[in-house]
């Protein structure tokens, strides 16, 4: 294994704080750039993007009403997770405070809309990138594309 793998595969393992796993119907593999993920064919995935130093990639279930951000960036010193953590959760309007645990920060509640919104934080100093997981809308129709994140396929988002 690569050595720069190996020291980031412990920040992608954030994905199974997220949610429960879940079955679902088949899913069609596409490949990111960065990672290939399993996509669920309820899901629709945009074209990846820069925002600044920051790759974005947006995932919709439009019928369910739930979008999944996976943010992989890299910041102007070391990266740290609760600065990252604290600006998503000013972005999106979530008033509850960012809380940290086993080394990620994570924060829930309503955004500014009044959409359920969930976000999980990590960042790899070694490695010089944190990885965000943010989660609007409904927390079910999102646990199958969660699962295909952390599943033994995809145990981690490694770049290649």
């Amino acid at each position: 294994m690569i050595p720069l793998f190996r020291e980031i595969r412990p920040v992608f393992r954030l994905l199974g704080m997220l949610l429960l796993l879940s079955a679902a119907g088949p899913a069609s593999a596409q490949d990111f750039g960065w990672f290939e993920l399993d996509i669920p064919p309820d899901w629709q995935a945009e074209e990846p993007r820069r925002l600044g130093g920051t790759w974005v990639l947006s995932l919709r279930n439009a019928e369910a009403g739930s979008q999944v951000s996976i943010l992989v960036g890299k910041t102007a010193g070391p990266p740290d997770a609760a600065d990252v953590a604290g600006l998503l959760r000013a972005a999106t309007g979530v008033p509850e405070p960012a809380r940290r645990l086993k080394g990620r920060w994570l924060f829930a509640g309503k955004d500014a809309q009044g959409v359920d919104t969930a976000c999980v934080v990590s960042a790899d100093r070694k490695a010089g990138l944190y990885l965000a997981v943010l989660r609007s809308g409904g927390a079910a129709p999102a646990e199958a594309l969660l699962a295909g994140l952390r599943s033994k396929k995809y145990p981690a988002l490694l770049p290649r």
